[in-house]
C-alpha cells in the first residue's frame, strides 16, 4: 500500500476521498467527516500523529494508529457536474463488454456525470427501464456490433 495507489483505487471506484491508515490500509468515501466529529475524541490531531511508513513505499506516510492520511481524488459530486453528451442511438445496446456497469437506478444526467469522472470514458449506455448505466472507454465499441433492444439509449461524451 502507498498513498497514490489508494487514491487511484478510490478514484476508479467513484469516490471523492481516499485515506490510508496504519501503513497498509486504504479507505474510500464521499464525506471526509463521516467518522467525526462525534466519533473523534476532543484531542487535537497533530501532523506527527500520522507517522507510519507505507508498506509499499517507505518514503511515504500512510496514516497512523486510528489516524487517516486523507486525500481528495479530484472527482466532482453529481450535483456539481456540468456534462455534455449527445444521443447517438435509440433502442440500441452495445454488444461489446462494458468497462464498468453501475447497477443502481440512474438518470441520463447522473450516468453522464459518472462517465465524465472516469478519465477514459467516452460512451455510456443507459437502460431506461432499470436505470443501469454501462460505461465504455472507446467509440470503437459501436463498430463491434449492436443489439436492437427497447428502452436502451447510447450516448457519446462531448
Amino acid at each position: 500500500m502507498e498513498n497514490n495507489r489508494c487514491l487511484l483505487y478510490c478514484k476508479d471506484q467513484g469516490y471523492k476521498y481516499a485515506g490510508t491508515e496504519y501503513g497498509d490500509q486504504c479507505y474510500c468515501g464521499d464525506d471526509p467527516y463521516q467518522y467525526g466529529p462525534e466519533d473523534v475524541s476532543n484531542d487535537y490531531v497533530k501532523d506527527y500523529d500520522c507517522n507510519i511508513q507505507c508498506l509499499g513505499d517507505t518514503e511515504q506516510i500512510c496514516g497512523g494508529i486510528f489516524r487517516l492520511s486523507v486525500y481528495a481524488t479530484g472527482l466532482l459530486s453529481l450535483e456539481q457536474g456540468n456534462t455534455r453528451y449527445v444521443l447517438v442511438s435509440d433502442n440500441t445496446m452495445l454488444s461489446a463488454p462494458a468497462t464498468q456497469v453501475l447497477t443502481s437506478k440512474y438518470g441520463i444526467e447522473e450516468c453522464a456525470v459518472y462517465c465524465s469522472t472516469f478519465v477514459h470514458c467516452k460512451v455510456f449506455v443507459i437502460s431506461m427501464e432499470t436505470g443501469h448505466c454501462s460505461l465504455y472507454n472507446s467509440f470503437e465499441v459501436m463498430c463491434e456490433g449492436v443489439q436492437y433492444e427497447q428502452e436502451f439509449k447510447v450516448y457519446f461524451m462531448k
